[in-house]
């Protein structure tokens, strides 16, 4: 090969093609035995603990952080009986910017590496906005937009090092159409998708890969709770802005459940989506604007 093409070669990345993935079935690029994932917010019912199942049903060890350390724990323990992995539960609050990187880098010393960071805060305050006050909506920015950051930017302190790795952020279908009662959560995760985009432009060439999924209405415990038996007004008109939603944007005309969401998570994660790079893929039954 001449020094020409020896140029094209490498501006085409001919050198790096994974030629060795041709011949294997796709259920075996989502193997992700060996590596080792964080996943916060993964104490409760909803999203967080059903990815870090997928992710341990694949193979991989898990730290699973939360604020409530009796939640993290237990759901560790289920995982670790479920799939013989090793999950590990860590203790901060992840609004806090010293909490948040000392338990990325013990979740890192536990697993013994890390390879995919998954961002998932969940925090939200619904209603009119003319009637938010001003902690309310500081708290939703914090916990919908600015405690992402502070996760990628503690995973980028080990991911970089080693010029590779994965980083997963939770947006939301809401981050690219409009809902009432919503407008401080929705342009918070519309932002989900900005970061998303922007950091995986500055760390791809650095070796590490950035995506994000945007959930639709998931039915977790809790709203099932708030349809069936609505305690007050708020949550009256929950309900009536979910059926609204259910019944008018989402084309497949029903709520997921929290593992449909992470089933994508955890495809992003694995070698088969390898030529993935800044989207937000949403998961959300279709659902569009009116």
């Amino acid at each position: 090969m001449d020094a020409r093409e020896q140029n094209w070669s490498e501006m085409l990345g001919m050198d790096r093609l994974p030629r060795h993935t041709i011949d294997k079935r796709v259920t075996e690029l989502m193997d992700l035995s060996g590596r080792r994932a964080i996943v916060t917010g993964a104490g409760g019912d909803g999203l967080g603990q059903a990815i870090a199942n997928r992710f341990a049903g694949l193979g991989a060890d898990v730290a699973l952080i939360g604020r409530t350390f009796a939640k993290v724990e237990r759901r560790a323990k289920e995982i670790e009986q479920r799939w013989d992995v090793r999950a590990v539960p860590i203790l901060a609050d992840l609004s806090d910017w010293d909490q948040v990187h000392r338990a990325v880098r013990e979740s890192r010393e536990a697993l013994g590496g890390l390879d995919i960071m998954v961002n998932n805060p969940v925090m939200v305050n619904a209603g009119p906005f003319e009637k938010h006050t001003r902690e309310q909506i500081d708290q939703t920015v914090l916990g919908s937009l600015t405690m992402m950051m502070y996760g990628a930017h503690a995973a980028l302190e080990h991911l970089l090092p080693q010029a590779s790795g994965k980083i997963i952020n939770i947006g939301a279908v809401g981050g690219r159409i409009q809902h009432r009662g919503l407008v401080v959560y929705d342009s918070c995760k519309a932002g989900v998708i900005g970061f998303t985009r922007n950091l995986a432009h500055e760390f791809a060439p650095r070796g590490v890969n950035v995506l994000g999924v945007g959930p639709g209405i998931m039915l977790k415990p809790d709203m099932e709770q708030m349809i069936f038996d609505p305690q007050n007004d708020m949550q009256r008109a929950g309900r009536d802005s979910i059926a609204e939603s259910i019944t008018t944007q989402v084309q497949l005309g029903r709520a997921c459940l929290p593992e449909e969401v992470a089933n994508v998570v955890a495809f992003l994660a694995s070698d088969a989506a390898n030529y993935m790079c800044g989207q937000t893929i949403d998961v959300a039954g279709g659902q569009w604007m009116n």
